[in-house]
């Protein structure tokens, strides 16, 4: 036989077990059609016997014996109950011990129970998480419920936050107010003052989306620190708050970069820091779901060039590539809700609304030229503000930037009829937001609010 068809697989299957044994005995030898036959399958007739396919269990070819598992797994019985178990137990490859457990834990039945409890235990992340998804059709179980919640401090994430949704022992607050709803007293505001201070005095679950750029760690005028440590830990504290503020399941981008500290004399080097790479342990730790990693692409020329004494002398270890990108950090606040329970809570006319229609960027590299700007040394492009906002959030939410610089996130969200909340501690750039925003034509004029601390917590009684 030079080809096997599905048809020919389709014959045989049906015409019962003789039939089949007859095509197996013609291709026992053949490893690639045995593989052929037995992922072609489909679905097997009630009477089938599935005992025909432990001869291939012990096969060297791992991929036949996990064909051979899902294939018993279609029409498992009591009687197959053990032969799983000790595949499970004892197969070499992880795949086929996983398939294994699968079959147990899809066979519905319970005498699996031991079987998958004992599973529970193993070193394989993925065949613990089959074991619980079998045994959770048993939680009513006394036994089986408390070995399930027993893991809720196993060291993998993906196991904890498993047993935190089927047994809800993650204590969410539920928010204060409706999901889509913002506090008209933060709708459209700038407020001078400490970040962490303004934000202490907003309620949990306020805000739909932050997009913000931290301030340098000692590189610009604007922002100075003892240690790199003390400014990690500002700004854990920042983000701690933001995480606090925002509703279930919403985002967080940060954009940073790793930066330069100049060296002080020729007889020392210059220092660089990984900022987004160092801040993003601090984000996970305080339950920030890290989504995505974007990368902003800028033109060469709008850089720094730090090639200067390498183009002269070309000598190895000197090499300095030219710093053309910077990072967008993607995060969500943790959640046991996908989605689309958040795609839930607004209205159709919302949702399709904010629909994204024109033409986006389809990878993680957007190249977009950078903006200038006399008054503020770091200003967000008006378009990354635009993307941001449009990817990660509905119209009429309420998008914040703690650290607001020049504002160009209000200008970006007012453009995408979205709310925005700022805060800025410098009283230039303070100066600045309030001129530049409060400086457009009567009719697009929002009705933006100018607060300093004591008159926003006078607002907020």
């Amino acid at each position: 036989m030079n080809m096997m068809t599905k048809e020919e697989i389709e014959i045989a299957k049906n015409e019962g077990n003789s039939s089949f044994c007859n095509l197996i005995e013609r291709i026992k030898y053949d490893i690639p059609k045995i593989i052929f036959l037995l992922e072609n399958l489909g679905r097997l007739p009630e009477n089938f016997d599935v005992d025909i396919f432990y001869q291939f269990i012990d096969r060297n070819n791992s991929k036949i014996r996990f064909w051979a598992i899902k294939n018993i797994s279609k029409l498992a019985t009591e009687k197959h109950i053990k032969k799983l178990y000790e595949t499970a137990k004892n197969d070499s490859d992880s795949m086929v011990r996983r398939e294994a457990v699968s079959a147990l834990g899809r066979m519905r039945n319970p005498n699996t129970i031991n079987y998958l409890i004992e599973f529970l235990n193993d070193t394989d992340p993925k065949i613990i998480l089959q074991s619980i998804r079998g045994l959770l059709l048993f939680k009513t179980n006394t036994n089986v419920s408390e070995k399930l919640k027993s893991l809720i401090n196993h060291p993998n994430e993906m196991i904890q936050n498993v047993i935190k949704k089927e047994f809800e022992i993650e204590n969410i607050k539920k928010p204060i107010e409706n999901h889509t709803e913002v506090n008209k007293i933060l709708k459209d505001t700038v407020v001078n003052g400490d970040t962490i201070e303004i934000m202490k005095m907003i309620a949990d679950e306020s805000i739909h989306l932050t997009f913000t750029s931290p301030p340098y760690y000692n590189a610009r005028d604007y922002s100075i620190y003892p240690s790199y440590k003390d400014y990690l830990d500002f700004l854990a504290k920042v983000f701690k708050e933001i995480y606090r503020i925002t509703k279930e399941g919403r985002f967080l981008i940060v954009n940073t970069s790793p930066i330069i500290i100049p060296r002080v004399s020729r007889q020392h080097s210059s220092i660089r820091y990984p900022i987004p790479f160092d801040l993003h342990h601090y984000l996970v730790e305080m339950d920030w779901e890290f989504i995505d990693d974007i990368v902003w692409l800028k033109p060469e020329a709008s850089v720094k060039d730090r090639n200067g004494g390498f183009k002269q002398h070309r000598k190895p270890l000197a090499y300095k590539p030219n710093a053309v990108t910077e990072y967008l950090m993607v995060y969500r606040k943790k959640t046991s809700k996908l989605l689309d329970w958040n795609i839930r809570q607004y209205d159709w006319k919302t949702v399709k609304e904010s629909k994204v229609l024109e033409e986006y960027e389809t990878t993680n590299v957007w190249k977009i030229d950078p903006t200038f700007n006399k008054i503020h040394t770091a200003v967000f492009p008006i378009e990354l503000c635009k993307r941001v906002i449009k990817f990660y959030s509905f119209k009429n939410d309420l998008v914040f930037d703690p650290f607001a610089g020049s504002g160009t996130v209000a200008k970006a969200a007012q453009i995408l009829n979205r709310h925005f909340f700022l805060t800025e501690k410098d009283n230039k750039y303070f100066e600045y937001i309030k001129n530049s925003l409060s400086n457009v034509s009567l009719f697009e004029k929002n009705d933006i609010k100018f607060f300093t601390i004591k008159q926003l917590k006078e607002a907020l009684k």
